[in-house]
């Protein structure tokens, strides 16, 4: 949801994209969309898999630390929408301890409005009938020209969560409030749950580069290597399932 400190961090934050809970913002303001798609589509490789799946129904399970107002699902609707693949079945899953209102996520997502406009329509719609008093999982079902979206998200912690799944993901995108604003989304049994919820071969990636996280992927059997950032963060992790 947000992104350690970057050359970006000088630019002025509106205040609503700060998420008050931990002083922090949801995601950078410059090119957030084309972001997630570097360090998390291309980090955990989705591409790769679907292309070599071959013809036929393509299913792909992701886990997601960290749903804020929806902003990589945005960018992998987007994503997919233009990869020339169709159907595709992805299952998101999501968390989110403090969901915001379908208000709240239009009007931080409405910097993105040029760009795609038609899926944050598509979404807010979709969230507003999600009732986000109710600690759980909330279903919504998303159709794409590429497929469908199933988003299964969980009003709750990322703990819980991730213990609730009864699927392994194939990638996970980690995209917290930073280690230094949000510790416990970070910590080592957080990490190591995460490990055993994904299949082998599985990949993770994540903005944050903090050794701590390094250290509790690679125990949680993941073999973590740092990629180019994208903007002004210099880089990024990275890892794949043993």
């Amino acid at each position: 949801m947000t992104h350690e400190k970057s050359t970006f961090a000088t630019v002025e934050i509106p205040p609503y994209l700060v998420n008050k809970h931990y002083d922090d913002r949801y995601f950078d303001v410059v090119n957030a969309l084309e972001e997630a798609k570097h360090i998390f589509f291309q980090g955990t490789g989705i591409m790769d898999v679907l292309s070599a799946a071959g013809p036929g129904r393509k299913e792909f399970i992701i886990g997601e630390t960290g749903f804020g107002a929806g902003r990589l699902l945005i960018a992998l609707m987007d994503f997919l929408d233009n990869c020339g693949i169709t159907d595709i079945a992805v299952t998101y899953n999501s968390v989110e301890l403090h969901p915001v209102t379908s208000e709240r996520m239009a009007s931080i997502l409405s910097g993105f409005r040029t760009e795609a406009g038609p899926l944050i329509d598509l979404l807010v719609q979709a969230y507003s009938r999600v009732e986000i008093s109710r600690p759980g999982w909330h279903k919504i079902h998303l159709t794409r020209p590429f497929g469908i979206v199933t988003l299964d998200l969980w009003i709750g912690e990322a703990l819980e969560m991730v213990h609730a799944l009864t699927t392994p993901c194939d990638a996970w995108f980690l995209d917290g409030h930073g280690p230094k604003k949000n510790p416990a989304m970070w910590r080592y049994e957080l990490l190591m749950a995460i490990g055993e919820k994904t299949v082998p071969g599985g990949t993770v990636a994540t903005f944050t580069v903090a050794g701590e996280v390094r250290r509790g992927l690679t125990d949680a059997g993941f073999t973590v290597e740092q990629r180019p950032g994208f903007g002004g963060k210099k880089a990024v992790l990275k890892g794949m399932k043993l």
